[in-house]
């Protein structure tokens, strides 16, 4: 339970007594006070505007029809011509707000999503082209629309902000990233046999690792290698699956899983794309790279065990990294290790024929 705040306020030398306000209460009211502030500043810029209430909702006078449907569009066509997405971003929210159901309302939701996009608002570039996206008629620019969409999840993953309480008139805030796999599951749900599903899942793998999501990216390569086989981005899958569990070997000490994962990636490498044999290096690489870390994960163990003055501890794990990773450069620095302890390597080796 939250304790009661009581606050005192000082008034020409006189003191009051405000009464106590529940915590949960007070938070609720700030937040209100928040919201409304942000809301004022919202109509305070656009205080020059005049409203008028119509199909259930205050729209902007500046985006009440002036003329017909078709020349307003057409406005709105010529405008995207031009590159003028200002002009092109007006003509088409009035086509949208006052005829939303028409065929040429339902097609200006695309193109008001282009033209937010051009302008630099994924945010709202996304909303308009989902819109656009449960009309009847949305079949006619769907496979542009998913390109549109993929490039507005490009620009969530590499920090594009989004509206606060997702309204046009504030500003933006916040980025969102979560919002650009969204926007990649989307694509690829929407498209599985798509190239468009491959580079989404692709992108996708990126930035999952980037949030250090090693088995959630590891999942969309293999997505890939398996839906699009023999393409050039499963073979860069393959190359990313070894560069990802290399990281992740980093990060989870001797986890023999990862080690037994990388092997099995390479052998499948191997058999799909035998003469890509630049990538199969560096598949090669990766995997002894990984070999280096787990011999340096043993070695540690057995520095450690000798600043303890174990080093009958220190020459079991000296001995594992020479056995099992024999051609790290790890492995000779072991063996160096092992022949310093000679003397302990020679004890336990009679304390085994005992």
């Amino acid at each position: 339970m939250h304790q009661n705040r009581q606050e005192e306020v000082s008034s020409k030398g006189t003191l009051f007594k405000i009464a106590a306000i529940p915590y949960n209460l007070a938070t609720m009211i700030k937040k209100h006070i928040f919201l409304h502030l942000l809301l004022s500043l919202a109509l305070f810029s656009t205080a020059e505007s005049a409203y008028l209430y119509k199909n259930g909702k205050l729209t902007d006078t500046k985006e009440v029809a002036e003329f017909p449907l078709e020349q307003h569009f057409e406005l709105g066509m010529q405008a995207l011509q031009k590159k003028d997405w200002p002009e092109a971003m007006q003509q088409f929210r009035i086509v949208t707000i006052n005829f939303p159901d028409a065929d040429l309302g339902q097609e200006g939701f695309y193109f008001l999503g282009v033209a937010y996009y051009h302008m630099g608002d994924p945010d709202l570039a996304n909303k308009n082209l989902t819109i656009y996206l449960q009309k009847p008629k949305s079949q006619k620019y769907f496979i542009e629309t998913f390109r549109y969409k993929l490039a507005i999840a490009d620009d969530f993953k590499n920090g594009a902000r989004k509206h606060l309480f997702g309204q046009a008139k504030l500003p933006k805030c916040f980025s969102d990233k979560n919002a650009a796999i969204d926007i990649y599951n989307e694509v690829s749900n929407s498209l599985p046999t798509h190239e468009l599903a491959a580079k989404a899942l692709f992108s996708k793998a990126a930035l999952l690792l980037s949030l250090s999501d090693f088995k959630g990216s590891i999942e969309a390569y293999q997505a890939i290698i398996k839906k699009f086989p023999k393409t050039t981005l499963a073979s860069q899958s393959y190359v990313k699956i070894a560069e990802t569990l290399l990281e992740e070997s980093k990060v989870e000490f001797q986890n023999p899983d990862l080690l037994a994962s990388a092997q099995i990636n390479l052998k499948k490498f191997s058999q799909d794309f035998p003469k890509a044999e630049a990538q199969l290096q560096t598949v090669k690489d990766a995997l002894m790279t990984m070999h280096e870390v787990y011999a340096q994960g043993l070695y540690e163990t057995g520095r450690f065990y000798e600043r303890k003055k174990m080093p009958t501890a220190a020459v079991l794990y000296y001995t594992q990294a020479v056995k099992q990773f024999p051609d790290t450069q790890v492995a000779k620095v072991c063996t160096k290790r092992l022949q310093t302890l000679d003397k302990h390597v020679k004890e336990m080796k009679l304390s085994t024929h005992e």
